[in-house]
């Protein structure tokens, strides 16, 4: 149950630790697994994983285990002879790699690798279930906290990201983002805390060394910490200072770790380089030179006596500093406007890549047939639902992803209002978070797990005042019975809602195609050869099998991706051949499903394409339909390529496992 809002009333929140009570909501995340795992809506028994970024990630770390270069990350199966380089950096690989050699003794290290896999994300979940509820502390009493932590298992976002069978950055993400808000809101209350801002740096070297993702939310952090400053806290610009200093120096020593000492010089726009070393080297040039100059508010010294004499631990009661005089406001903004004019153009000028934007290179093919139809990147309203009408199916989806931004909001601005609050710093720095990953949330549905991170603190807050309010209203005796359902109702009751509409049904190329049986097929062949497949079912292929692939699910130019397209979308069957002879490919496997058409036949209805054909099993003599059992036939497509010479062998048949 909750305990009246200590926040709400003016006092300093129960700020004592959850206890034995975090086993309620860890209960709960692994009952909520266990519920994905036994029902089957993640395979996870079926030895199969989430998507295919989860095979791509272990195929590193099996290439890496296998004698691969740990600042090499060319991967050489896809794209043959050329290989290629995704964007992704070696920090998860570490992670995924020490797991996997701590259960190699039980399981061997392949097996050891995939079950780590299957938990890592999790893993993260639990992680970032007691940072939540560490990072709310300041604000929060601990019953608030204790449903802060249940609240943030409902965010439909969050578990998707971070469910069984999915080993990738994103629940790693979702627990730095929780440690990172967490330290920026201390150093927001707590003039003194320079370990703070120290170990903010660190994880925020961390985060961008793990993904360039993370720019959103160091940035939000940097943001809210410098608008504070500029408002007239003149302590911030040291802790700003020392918070950019050691995320230089940390992004410093990550990109040599990353790269090497031969290659710190590389740009890249999308992966960790000298271009973001640059960049918040010229930020930590700006703090260093605002904490010098800046000028000393004679309160300063006032404070921090008061603090250490009546408050042994300051953080617990700040007293912010009177506002400066209007001209100390304007010449920060001046200073800081300057600034960012100056990082701009220095950066513009050192490293004109940027332009590109910060993707860098994007294949223009794969941008246009696959990139900008993935689910998570794309709008949470679309222009194409509200043409076709399908309001229901945009209903659900707002309901579920920010439902409860509708009624935290306007009670965060409530917050907000209330500068006599202990930790209104707090709350404000919630709201400025939210103006910034509401909006990214709407455009790109990817950013709502931020955006549910956001959100859950201050609905906790809300579900707080509301049983306050209904405590002064009934007897203790009817109030036992009415506040667990009021605690239920509130976490469940955007699931339920969003049940009365419509929900889009989201159909993925790998459920169509059943790659583990067709694995066994491939393996069937005696050599290792290049299989021209849908992206998608690249690293699984990969995963499963000795061959290699033509391209995977990645933004960076492929020329493989581009091969595939040209050779199956082709109505000359010569120029087909030719295409597939180019890139010597050995096998073409093809699962008819509804995305794979649109990637190969969308505008094409009425040409005999080179796919098209083969669905219609009437491909040209120089490829040999490879036999199939009855029920793969149904489900795939598996064709051996003739150069002239000797073709891939032909097993008689492909049983089932």
């Amino acid at each position: 149950m909750l305990a009246q809002s200590a926040m709400l009333s003016g006092v300093v929140p129960d700020r004592s630790p959850l206890g034995w009570l975090i086993l309620l909501p860890l209960g709960c995340l692994v009952l909520g697994q266990l519920l994905l795992v036994t029902t089957g809506i993640v395979p996870v028994l079926d030895g199969l994983l989430v998507d295919p970024d989860g095979y791509m990630r272990l195929n590193r770390v099996l290439a890496l285990h296998d004698g691969g270069s740990w600042f090499d990350s060319r991967y050489w199966r896809i794209n043959p002879p050329e290989g290629h380089v995704q964007h992704w950096t070696r920090p998860l690989d570490a992670l995924l790699l020490a797991g996997a050699w701590l259960l190699e003794p039980v399981l061997g290290f392949r097996h050891g690798l995939h079950v780590w896999g299957v938990l890592f994300s999790p893993v993260c979940l639990a992680l970032s279930v007691l940072a939540l509820a560490w990072a709310i502390e300041p604000v929060l009493d601990r019953d608030a906290r204790l449903f802060a932590c249940l609240a943030y298992l409902m965010q439909p976002t969050i578990m998707a990201y971070s469910s069984v069978g999915r080993p990738d950055h994103h629940s790693l993400l979702l627990l730095l983002f929780v440690i990172l808000l967490g330290l920026t809101f201390r150093l927001l209350i707590d003039p003194l805390d320079r370990r703070s801002a120290r170990l903010a740096g660190v994880i925020a070297a961390l985060s961008l060394w793990i993904s360039l993702e993370s720019l959103t939310f160091v940035g939000c952090s940097m943001a809210i910490l410098g608008l504070y400053w500029l408002l007239g806290d003149g302590g911030l610009a040291r802790q700003n200072r020392d918070y950019l200093v050691t995320l230089t120096v940390a992004l410093g020593v990550a990109l040599l770790i990353e790269r090497g000492p031969l290659q710190p010089f590389a740009i890249e726009n999308d992966r960790l380089s000298i271009l973001h070393v640059a960049l918040f080297a010229l930020i930590a040039a700006f703090w260093l030179l605002a904490a010098r100059v800046g000028p000393v508010e004679s309160i300063w010294t006032e404070r921090v006596a008061r603090l250490l004499l009546y408050h042994p631990r300051p953080f617990t009661r700040y007293d912010p500093p009177r506002p400066p005089a209007a001209a100390g406001i304007i010449g920060r903004f001046v200073l800081a406007g300057a600034a960012v004019a100056s990082i701009g153009l220095a950066m513009l000028m050192l490293f004109p890549e940027l332009a590109r934007g910060p993707l860098g290179a994007v294949d223009p093919l794969y941008d246009e047939i696959r990139l900008q139809r993935i689910v998570e990147i794309q709008p949470l309203v679309s222009l194409e639902d509200l043409a076709a009408g399908r309001l229901g199916e945009i209903a659900n989806r707002v309901i579920q992803v920010v439902g409860i931004a509708f009624v935290t909001v306007p009670f965060l601005v409530g917050l907000v209002r209330r500068r006599d609050l202990p930790g209104h710093r707090v709350w404000a720095g919630f709201a400025l978070a939210l103006a910034i990953f509401l909006p990214l949330a709407a455009y790109q549905v990817r950013w709502s797990s931020y955006a549910q991170v956001l959100l859950v603190p201050p609905y906790s807050a809300l579900v707080a005042w509301l049983l306050l309010r209904v405590a002064e209203h009934l007897a203790p005796g009817r109030l036992q019975l009415v506040r667990p359902l009021i605690i239920v109702g509130a976490l469940f009751w955007p699931i339920g809602l969003a049940q009365l509409v419509p929900q889009r049904e989201i159909v993925t190329a790998t459920q169509a195609c059943p790659i583990d049986r067709a694995s066994l097929v491939l393996d069937q062949m005696g050599r290792r050869g290049t299989i021209l497949a849908l992206a998608d079912y690249g690293p699984e292929l990969l995963y499963r099998t000795q061959h290699q692939v033509l391209s995977i699910p990645n933004h960076r130019p492929q020329p493989g991706f581009t091969a595939s397209y040209r050779a199956l979308t082709a109505t000359d069957p010569q120029v087909a051949r030719a295409e597939l002879a180019r890139h010597a490919v050995d096998w073409i496997l093809l699962c008819p499903s509804i995305v794979e058409q649109s990637h190969f036949s969308e505008g094409r209805e009425a040409e005999a394409t080179l796919y098209q054909r083969l669905l219609d099993g009437t491909a040209p003599a120089w490829l040999r339909p490879v036999a199939l059992d009855a029920e793969l036939r149904d489900a795939m497509r598996l064709y051996a390529v003739d150069h002239g010479g000797e073709i891939a062998a032909d097993p008689s048949a492909a049983t089932r496992p």
